[in-house]
């Protein structure tokens, strides 16, 4: 049966953000490419992993997120991969998380300036686009992290900007912008569809699909992509609202720095 009228289009998803959302969004991704530097200049992206990368437990999320980080540039930082087990503190004795922990499967924590924990919920494991979502949100805060300690750093840059939505976006602008689109959906419909056996209501992201997908469009623009690149690692529903946001983009693009470098892809 169809519908038509005023009742199936307002029931029809909304994959565009509204105006003063994508003004907030290209101003906020401008800022936290400035504050990645170097490392947001060069045109990259990561591809969907093949089925015999994704990380199925600790050590294997591990090598992944090593891999990622040598790819985006940032293969100097350490870091130390921890499991949360049952009836153990989460994290060693000083270290606080780094931003908003509430409903991460993976979340980061510092103790003093070098010292850094990801924690990881075993739960993360059930679902890939978890896993990728939280690498790249993940990924993205540590690199606004780096960033921080140079001196040359203007720490006003992202004073405007919540912490979760920054970290989300500078995995974006780092080139892993597939994986948190991928991942946004999950959490919007509190499923991944596939019987993981987690809820997904208590676990959340900062940027709705729309936002993620105009942030993906944005950012594919300045570094030179075509629509056609992006949209074929996308899972359905992130594709439409993806080619949707590719038209709305050229609008805001004058406020992003463009990107000069030859483009990378793993």
């Amino acid at each position: 049966m169809f519908s038509f009228g005023s009742e199936a289009a307002a029931a029809a998803p909304q994959f565009v953000p509204e105006e003063t959302s994508r003004d907030w969004i290209a101003t906020a991704l401008r800022d936290v490419i400035a504050a990645l530097g170097s490392l947001a200049q060069t045109p990259r992206r990561v591809v969907e992993p093949a089925p015999h990368e994704e990380p199925k437990d600790l050590d294997s999320l591990f090598d992944f997120i090593c891999a990622t980080q040598e790819h985006i540039g940032q293969d100097e930082l350490e870091f130390t991969l921890l499991e949360m087990e049952p009836g153990k503190p989460p994290v060693p004795p000083g270290f606080e998380p780094v931003g908003d922990p509430a409903g991460h499967l993976l979340h980061t924590f510092a103790r003093g300036r070098d010292e850094l924990i990801m924690l990881v919920l075993p739960q993360v494991f059930k679902a890939a686009p978890l896993v990728r979502g939280g690498v790249a949100r993940e990924l993205g805060r540590m690199g606004l992290m780096q960033r921080a300690r140079a001196d040359d750093f203007d720490k006003t840059l992202l004073d405007d900007i919540d912490q979760e939505a920054a970290a989300e976006l500078a995995g974006i602008a780092l080139g892993m912008g597939v994986w948190i689109a991928n991942g946004t959906y999950m959490f919007e419909n509190a499923c991944c569809g596939g019987g993981c056996g987690i809820d997904l209501r208590s676990v959340s992201v900062n940027l709705s699909l729309p936002e993620a997908c105009f942030a993906l469009a944005l950012d594919g623009r300045r570094k030179g992509f075509t629509r056609r690149s992006i949209a074929r690692l996308l899972e359905p529903t992130q594709r439409a609202a993806f080619k949707k946001n590719w038209s709305w983009a050229p609008k805001a693009l004058p406020a992003l720095t463009a990107a000069t470098a030859r483009a990378s892809v793993r």
